[in-house]
């Protein structure tokens, strides 16, 4: 019965959502950082096209949270976003300045914040607590497998336009003409998505999630310092593009497998305690991620540090969609706090890129894990009560 509701067919779509729309925006994600590079962008402004992502992301996906509690979910803001998303990256084939790039960026951050709460708020409307984490889980895992395509896709366009003779810049316009092209199947499957029930929502008097909105802040900051690490990758290990596209790959199907694995746990013994399973090892690996001396030590914490963060979104979104203050709100602010994190995180990480030498270069991870302290005692004081009152 659980795994048959894991598989319904509103699901299916969805996952097949998350699935089309990383493999099309994910075919772009090694390449955006080094093509403003090219653009004669420095390591800040690198960070800035993640900003200017994320807090456009921000601001409409807290809009959109609201809107769904008043008026139930709906798929049109789904495919407004996937439409959208096709036209933008059509237009990353022509543009030839950094600042047409940054607002592009910007435009993509609106068209994501349109769709992801929304689809979120679907599964847990679609879903019972029991296999909500699980239901979350195969939804990130659904969107790591197109990531994980787009690995591939990548590196086979990068060797035929080099068989070709291709410039690199030329090289990189014909992976944004072939995003274009899976994200506008995403707008297709978007259309033909079946309807939706309304939501009926019970507005139920208690505390928000506060101390997962805070972490969720956190994790959106050390999340968004990826494009900074393929950098970082490319300039001090010396890693070419198609190597990155290899590692990338693999660090896809491990965090595919850790993902599921924290997701059953959490829902064996809830999204609270398990959140603890996250924490703790991304605190340890950020903290010594820039004290690594080799690829292979460096890729040893690096690989803990991206499953672990990668762990924490779908056991986030269970932890907020179990308690019923308004589903579509708590959804919309995490999504909101992660996303203002992510345009924190390139800040920090871009001025630390560009003032540091050598692995301190990539020390924004270790700045931005030290907030997991404070954080951690704002978590576990609930727990903390619980145990006095028990006691007393």
């Amino acid at each position: 019965m659980r795994r048959h509701s894991l598989l319904q067919t509103g699901l299916l779509f969805i996952y097949g959502l998350a699935g089309t729309g990383m493999f099309g925006h994910g075919l772009l994600r090694p390449v955006l950082p080094i093509f403003a590079r090219r653009l004669g962008a420095t390591g800040l402004e690198v960070g800035l096209l993640t900003s200017g992502f994320m807090i456009a992301r921000a601001l409409t996906a807290y809009i959109i949270g609201k809107h769904v509690d008043k008026t139930g979910h709906t798929n049109r803001f789904v495919r407004i976003g996937f439409f959208f998303v096709f036209v933008t990256v059509l237009a990353f084939s022509i543009i030839n300045s950094y600042e047409g790039l940054l607002f592009l960026r910007f435009c993509q951050g609106v068209c994501f914040g349109l769709i992801w709460p929304t689809t979120q708020v679907m599964i847990a409307d679609l879903t019972k607590n029991h296999f909500r984490a699980r239901a979350l889980s195969l939804y990130q895992i659904t969107g790591r497998l197109g990531a994980l395509l787009s690995r591939i896709l990548f590196s086979v366009i990068l060797m035929i336009t080099a068989g070709l003779g291709f410039s690199e810049i030329r090289s990189f316009r014909v992976i944004f003409l072939v995003g274009a092209v899976i994200l506008l199947m995403g707008f297709i499957e978007a259309v033909f998505m079946p309807a939706t029930p309304r939501r009926t929502v019970k507005q139920v008097k208690g505390k928000p999630p506060y101390p997962v909105f805070i972490l969720g802040f956190i994790f959106g900051a050390l999340l968004s310092l990826a494009p900074l690490s393929i950098v970082f990758l490319n300039e001090h290990f010396r890693v070419d593009l198609l190597g990155i596209a290899f590692i990338l790959l693999g660090l896809d199907i491990i965090s595919i497998c850790v993902m599921y694995i924290v997701s059953h746990l959490s829902d064996r013994i809830g999204p609270g305690k398990s959140l603890w399973f996250v924490v703790a090892p991304t605190f340890i690996a950020a903290l010594f991620l820039p004290f690594a001396s080799g690829l292979i030590i460096f890729m040893g914490f690096y690989i803990i540090l991206r499953s672990a963060i990668s762990s924490f979104i779908p056991v986030s979104r269970a932890y907020a969609t179990s308690i019923n203050t308004g589903v579509g709100a708590n959804i919309g602010i995490l999504n909101m706090t992660t996303n203002l994190g992510s345009v924190v995180g390139p800040i920090i990480g871009g001025l630390a890129y560009d003032h540091f030498t050598h692995g301190f270069r990539i020390a924004g991870y270790s700045a931005i894990a030290l907030l997991l302290i404070p954080a951690a005692v704002i978590l576990g004081i609930p727990y903390l009560i619980r145990i006095f009152r028990r006691h007393s």
